[in-house]
């Protein structure tokens, strides 16, 4: 309770309320799946109340919060539309965003595509991942012949040349990735590995900018960085 002069000049009295915190859907269900961790339930709620467009223009511009949450959910609500804005927020001032942002990217990278044409990647990254290389590229080049937007399946074949030491190969592999996803960093990274094999030093130091540029944490592209540009140094 308050008081104050009316303007009868009389001391009156009168409750004061406090206005009410307006809280959005979205934070509202971002708080509770920070603490039941049910990222079903969260989607859910999300999806009944935002759009994927929605949740891209949060992300862009507003509070920590909202950034975090917007991120979160684009790992399940997003589409292709969201791997853009994902990719901006890669480079967000707050870590957290950069994290949310990071997982929801990948996820977004690998589902950008037919239902079969994903399944046929995950078979080839499980080769890829034991080293079959030889195995993996000639499924690898169907796949990339049948969805040649997929940006993903192009970064897994500069990886599985890379592995077959096809530098040349890998990075035009690499360059077509980036050509459908400008900020699919790992490519950036593929790229700057081969063009250092290549003894491109000048060209691999930009690839390896450009990667830890779009995204902030990426040690060991700023390892890179600064292990190239020692080397132009003693090289004159």
């Amino acid at each position: 309770m308050a008081s104050f002069t009316g303007f009868d000049g009389n001391l009156t009295e009168k409750y004061v309320t406090t206005p009410l915190v307006h809280t959005t859907r979205l934070a509202s269900a971002y708080r509770r799946y920070l603490t039941t961790a049910d990222a079903i339930r969260f989607a859910s709620e999300v999806e009944q109340h935002y759009t994927p467009n929605t949740l891209a223009r949060l992300l862009d511009r507003s509070d920590i919060e909202m950034r975090r949450a917007s991120a979160l959910a684009l790992s399940t609500l997003g589409d292709r539309r969201s791997i853009e804005p994902l990719g901006r927020a890669l480079s967000d001032s707050d870590r957290g965003v950069r994290m949310a942002a990071d997982d929801s990217f990948r996820a977004l990278l690998i589902r950008d595509a037919a239902p079969i044409h994903h399944q046929k990647l995950l078979q080839v990254t499980h080769l890829i991942d034991g080293g079959e290389f030889a195995s993996a590229l000639a499924p690898l080049l169907i796949l990339c012949d049948q969805a040649p937007l997929y940006a993903e399946a192009h970064h897994q074949l500069g990886i599985c040349w890379q592995g077959l030491q096809n530098h040349d190969a890998a990075s035009r592999a690499f360059s077509s990735c980036l050509w459908r996803c400008r900020y699919h960093y790992a490519a950036w990274l593929g790229l700057g590995r081969c063009r250092f094999q290549l003894g491109r030093l000048p060209e691999a130091l930009a690839a390896y900018q450009r990667a830890a540029g779009i995204h902030l944490d990426l040690e060991p592209a700023r390892v890179a960085v600064r292990s190239i540009q020692r080397r132009l140094r003693r090289n004159g």
